[in-house]
């Protein structure tokens, strides 16, 4: 268990009120002021900084939370593994959209044949979102897509997949090869702010000097699959990893957009933080070195 003071901090910096932050605690107000200025005393540094009646954490403070959760999800380990009558290992994970519902399938089928007894809890989001899960404790580690700080995580490339455009089989765009500015004038769907996806997309045609608002018509959505369909009804085109829409080109209901000047191929990492130690990293680390033939592309 953590000290009250922190469980306090902790919880203060999640309502950032001491009123809530006193009734979820079941705990009076003036208590919970008393916990945070003896924290910070005994610490020498100030976490929570007040001014015009908002409260705000100081950078220290950010470290200081980040750092409790990751405990508080050792301390949680160690408690789960101390009760528990059989040994057994969970693999608490994150996938970006993208790999999760078309890489991880295949690649959890060989992980839980080769490893039987093991569990698995997987959770998709986009890359942003599985970063901020992993500096909260809530998962081990995350294959993504995206971009990551690496002075922050240490990583491994699992796989590279080709980042394509598609257009609908009723489209003409397909017929014959084009540039990037030949497509402005198409509708164009992206994903959400945050995105891996998005992010690949918007640094490869701000490399060619150019950004979404080039396109006459930008429309978000966070479902690959929705995706899929809109592209499929010809109500516009995107850009979207090969092996998600592996299926559609293969019964022509989709296709891909022949471009000039647009060859992109970006790899999947496998990222975890580098100031925690993960059980069983190495164990993990391995499973995907030996399945990275399976599922890199040639």
């Amino acid at each position: 268990m953590l000290d009250y003071r922190y469980q306090t901090f902790l919880t203060l910096t999640e309502e950032m009120n001491y009123t809530t932050t006193a009734k979820r605690l079941h705990i009076t107000q003036p208590a919970v002021t008393q916990h945070i200025q003896s924290l910070q005393q005994e610490l020498g540094v100030e976490l929570i900084h007040y001014e015009k009646r908002q409260l705000s954490l100081t950078a220290k403070g950010k470290q200081l939370q980040k750092d409790l959760y990751l405990l508080q999800r050792e301390i949680a380990k160690v408690e789960e593994q101390l009760t528990s009558t059989v040994e057994h290992t969970t693999l608490s994970f994150g996938a970006s959209l993208t790999i999760g519902e078309y890489m991880m399938p295949g690649l959890i089928e060989s992980y839980l044949n080769q490893y039987p007894v093991h569990d698995i809890s997987m959770v998709t989001d986009n890359t942003q979102h599985l970063i901020e899960l992993m500096e909260h404790g809530k998962i081990d580690f995350a294959i993504v897509e995206g971009e990551f700080n690496q002075s922050v995580f240490e990583f491994q490339k699992i796989a590279e997949e080709p980042f394509i455009a598609v257009c609908s089989e009723k489209s003409s765009l397909w017929k014959q090869e084009q540039s990037i500015n030949d497509l402005f004038s198409t509708p164009l769907l992206v994903r959400e702010e945050g995105s891996g996806s998005r992010l690949i997309f918007e640094t490869a045609i701000k490399s060619k000097g150019t950004h979404l608002d080039s396109f006459s018509k930008v429309m978000t959505i966070g479902s690959i699959g929705a995706t899929k369909k809109l592209v499929e009804k010809d109500l516009g085109i995107s850009f979207i990893y090969q092996m998600a829409v592996e299926e559609e080109l293969n019964k022509g209901i989709l296709k891909k957009i022949p471009l000039s000047d647009f060859n992109v191929i970006h790899p999947f990492h496998l990222i975890y933080l580098k100031r925690i130690q993960v059980r069983g990293m190495e164990t993990i680390k391995n499973f995907f070195l030996e399945n990275r033939v399976g599922i890199m592309n040639p």
